[in-house]
Parts: structure tokens; sequence; C-alpha cells
């Protein structure tokens, strides 16, 4: 139960303590590790697809786990007993046999800069609901939307490639007929002193991305920006830290 003896002293949450976080999907890369039939270690170059998201899990840490990669020896899935990501390495419970085809699926973790505002709005489809011999009008309720919409200052153009697709020429990227899937969370965070701690996590799923404004810029010392929005197909997961065991 929540305790409010603070609730004339504690701190507002400010844009400081807010982080979104976009979750970029890779499948079918091939890790590296020996197939010989004795070898369970098998390694996801944190350095290419780190940090790695923890897309299925829902930590209170952010923190990928087992559960957040896949591994496939032959097409077929493999069971994974331990998952470093600090390292990217996958141990498996069993060792793949001697020319096995071995293949793994990511999500890499990526913070965009430099973020100016982030908004999280849900959209209910709603009805009004008349009845005969009552002059009260009830409503119904539908389907839900969510949409995160977010502007940024472009320092780089990885936000762009967040939904520009690869060609096949390296360096040349294509804007999607459809926005791509991507995952995405947004992290409330708490600063005291130098310490900063994880207060809760909204996780979301199902996310396609897209641009509000591709590209925006006017002479002068503005910076220039661009418009991000991300639509839901999934419900948000709130995690609250202090609650979890």
């Amino acid at each position: 139960m929540a305790d409010y003896d603070e609730k004339y002293t504690i701190g507002a949450l400010t844009g400081k303590g807010i982080g979104v976080l976009f979750g970029v999907i890779h499948e079918g890369i091939t890790p590296t590790g020996t197939i010989d039939g004795s070898n369970k270690d098998f390694t996801i170059d944190p350095d290419e697809y780190g940090p790695f998201y923890p897309a299925n899990s829902y930590p209170k840490d952010f923190i990928s786990t087992k559960s957040d990669v896949a591994v496939y020896v032959d097409g077929v899935a493999a069971t994974i007993s331990s998952w470093t990501p600090s390292t990217g390495v996958a141990t498996l419970s069993a060792a793949p046999a001697a020319k096995s085809v071995v293949t793994a699926d990511i999500v890499e973790q990526r913070e965009l800069y430099i973020a100016q505002n982030a908004k999280l709005t849900p959209k209910q489809e709603t009805d009004d609901l008349d009845q005969l011999r009552n002059p009260v009008t009830r409503k119904t309720y539908g389907n839900i939307e969510f949409t995160l919409a977010a502007d940024y200052k472009v320092a780089d153009l990885e936000l762009m490639k967040l939904i520009f697709a690869e060609t096949a020429t390296p360096g040349k990227y294509l804007y999607p007929t459809e926005p791509p899937t991507i995952y995405c969370a947004i992290l409330i965070e708490n600063t005291v002193g130098s310490t900063t701690t994880i207060e809760g996590i909204i996780y979301c799923e199902d996310a396609r991305a897209n641009f509000s404004d591709i590209l925006s810029s006017k002479a002068g010392k503005d910076a220039v920006e661009n418009g991000f929005e991300i639509t839901f197909g999934t419900r948000p997961t709130l995690v609250v830290v202090d609650e979890v065991t």
C-alpha cells in the first residue's frame, strides 16, 4: 500500500529522469563459436548488437536475460542454459553436432539523442449508448490505441536509420512502405547525489515506428529537428521496481 507521509515534501518527477530506449530486432545473425559436437558457447558480438534489449522478460534493472535471446540449430530453437549480456555469450544445454548451422535472434538496445520531449497517449474508442425509457446516456468502450510521440534534435543520422530500411548497398537506406516493428521502453529514474536508480519502466512491444517529421530545419542557430511517432498494438506494461520481488 502506498505511503503518503511525504506528500508535501516529496520531489516531483522531471524530464531529466525520463529516458526513451528503443529495441531494434536482428534475426538470423551468425554467432561465433566452434561447431564440433562438444562446444556449447556461442557469442553474439556485444560491440555490434549490444547493449541487448530485454524484449521478453520485463526485468526491473533493464538487463536482458536468457529469455530475451534465441539460438537456433538447423532452424530449431535450442535450449539456452545461461546468458551473459556483458559478453554476449549464450551457453546451450546441448552442443550442436558438427556441421550444424547455428543462428540467433536478438534485440539491440539504442538510446537516441538529443530527446526534447516524450508523450505517451492512450486513445480509446467510445460510443454513446442510449436506452429506451431511460434519460441517461451511457458509454461503451472499444479498442485502445497507444501512441508515443517524441521530438529530437538531430545529432547524427541514427534516428533515421531506425526507420529507413537497409538495402543491399552498404550505407544506402530506403524509406519503407510500412513502419517497421521495433521495441520501446520508457525509463523513469531518480537521481540523488551521484546515484541514479530506476523507479519504474514502461515496456512497449508490438510497436510500429514512423516519422511525424523526417527533417525540420530553419536558418539561424536552432538545431535541426525531426519528429518521431510510435503506435502500439499491445498494451504497455508498467514495472514498479520497489514492488518487484
